[in-house]
């Protein structure tokens, strides 16, 4: 068997269960899921975001479609309420492309991609808020080629 045959069967067998090992980060339903999240200062969730900090991360994901462009979106459902939305990434934090490592844009369909993510907690946001936190990576037509959940609460 050739060396790429056996990795291929190992990734295929294990890596659901090195995403799910990852306490805390979630699939998104439907939609595909990185390879690997590692949250700054988060062991498990909830994530506690600090107001007038960035909360970083970092991602790996396996790409589905081609890309010349790619973007971060990051939206939020407050737990206790239902308010959802949007939490808008500036635009120098939002294109993923500037933040790649190892690799640049454009992506070609299966390539390993690894990036990393600095979102600002703005002192703004109110404090104890609970949330749902959802992050997905797209590409320019819209297909989303990672996304992942995990709790989190503002500190």
């Amino acid at each position: 068997m050739s060396f790429k045959l056996i990795l291929s069967i190992f990734v295929l067998t294990w890596m659901p269960c090195i995403i799910l090992a990852t306490e805390g980060i979630r699939e998104c339903p439907g939609l595909p899921a990185p390879n690997y999240v590692n949250i700054a200062g988060c062991e498990k969730a909830p994530c506690l975001l600090p107001r007038g900090k960035d909360a970083e991360m970092e991602s790996s994901f396996t790409s589905i479609d081609a890309a010349d462009k790619l973007k971060t979106r990051s939206y939020f459902r407050e737990i206790e309420s239902g308010i959802a939305g949007e939490f808008p990434l500036p635009s120098d934090k939002a294109n993923t492309c500037d933040w790649l490592i190892s690799t640049t844009c454009p992506l070609y369909p299966t390539e390993d991609v690894t990036f990393t993510l600095s979102m600002p907690v703005l002192w703004i946001y109110p404090k104890n808020m609970d949330l749902d936190l959802k992050i997905t990576v797209e590409n320019e037509s819209k297909v989303i080629l990672s996304c992942f959940q995990v709790l989190a609460k503002t500190v």
